[in-house]
């Protein structure tokens, strides 16, 4: 579980997180959701450790990740994937060597034993026969699954995927959404996705939490953010073609 308390971050005095409260629990896809500018995006460079807040404390079981040392927080990272949102494959290696990428940092496997791993990975999102491709030679649906199989090659606890769908079909959408919700249940992770696409909200969103302008006003699940009465909530899900057709029953 990480639990979020109290969490502020400010740029040249302009406040972008305003006093965040939330937990994201494990075996759960904890969506982040929010129009451009929100903060949606600040909050989860915070949770990641690429920025750090001004105040508040961002914890990971039980211990505070400001009160981390550095070695501990090299083990946290370790237990850590994210899916970034290009996919951020190296262009200049294989599928496979990119799945491996980091194992070579975070642990002492062999060659052999990290290859393995690897092709388990791809296996479990269902790239088969593409290990030596480069990503140039794969569509973006391709490039996003081997991203989530490099994302859980070390078997993290805790998943983060940053606008998944982006750039894809509404087809490859789903198949994508429902990927990550079934590694997520399957390895029991605690997975954070921001993303601002309501047909994903509506899916896979086990537990939801709306941001605008800085300030968590809302938090659910798929089954009851239609019937929000949060207005600004509303507005942005109504934002959405999809959404106001289920709305108003169409």
């Amino acid at each position: 579980m990480i639990k979020v308390e109290n969490l502020y971050k400010s740029f040249d005095g302009v406040e972008v997180l305003k006093g965040i409260n939330v937990e994201y629990e494990p075996g759960k896809c904890n969506m982040i959701i929010g129009a451009s500018g929100s903060g949606k995006t600040v909050l989860l460079k915070n949770l990641i450790g690429l920025m750090t807040p001004d105040s508040g404390e961002i914890c990971y079981g039980d211990r505070r990740l400001s009160e981390m040392h550095e070695d501990e927080k090299r083990r946290l990272r370790q237990k850590i994937g994210i899916l970034f949102q290009g996919s951020a494959l190296f262009d200049f290696a294989t599928v496979i060597e990119n799945v491996m990428f980091p194992m070579e940092f975070f642990t002492d496997w062999s060659a052999a034993q990290r290859r393995e791993r690897a092709q388990y990975c791809l296996e479990k999102v269902n790239v088969i026969g593409s290990d030596s491709k480069y990503p140039n030679e794969l569509s973006g649906g391709m490039q996003k699954r081997v991203g989530i199989a490099r994302a859980i090659a070390l078997n993290p606890e805790y998943l983060f995927c940053d606008e998944p769908n982006s750039g894809l079909d509404p087809y490859t959408s789903i198949l994508i959404d429902r990927l990550i919700s079934d590694l997520t249940k399957e390895f029991n992770m605690t997975t954070v996705v921001n993303t601002h696409d309501m047909n994903s909200i509506l899916e896979i969103g086990d537990k939801i939490g709306f941001i605008s302008k800085g300030e968590l006003k809302w938090q659910g699940d798929r089954h009851t953010i239609l019937q929000t009465d949060c207005q600004e909530l509303r507005d942005f899900v109504c934002a959405n073609t999809l959404a106001r057709n289920i709305i108003e029953g169409k």
